[in-house]
């Protein structure tokens, strides 16, 4: 039996990789039908700019772009829910190895 994957959350959407997955499952090739639902805190690595063009074509139907913090449980169980995910693609991370000297706490947070 195969698993339908119709309501994708990814993480750190807006990032680098993140952008990329979203632009592929969008692309023909992947075959990909469902929502994506993107869920970044949209910190200094993240441009929304990026998927403009995803947006611009997708946004408000098979798109939608939460702004929120995975630390956030209550905000997290919210857009499960809102959205009925069935898929976590997970992305989000702090990202600059640099940063972490300036401010540790940001990468050890739970």
């Amino acid at each position: 039996m195969s698993r339908r994957l119709t309501n994708i959350m990814v993480t750190g959407g807006a990032g680098f990789i993140g952008c990329n997955f979203i632009h592929f499952l969008f692309s023909t090739e992947s075959g990909f039908r469902g929502n994506i639902i993107n869920v970044d805190s949209f910190t200094y690595a993240d441009n929304l700019e990026s998927l403009a063009d995803i947006e611009a074509e997708y946004g408000g139907k098979r798109y939608f772009f939460e702004k929120a913090d995975i630390c956030d449980r209550p905000e997290i169980e919210r857009i499960l829910k809102q959205y009925d995910i069935d898929t976590i693609v997970h992305f989000a991370a702090e990202s600059h190895v640099d940063r972490s000297i300036l401010g540790p706490e940001t990468f050890i947070r739970r």
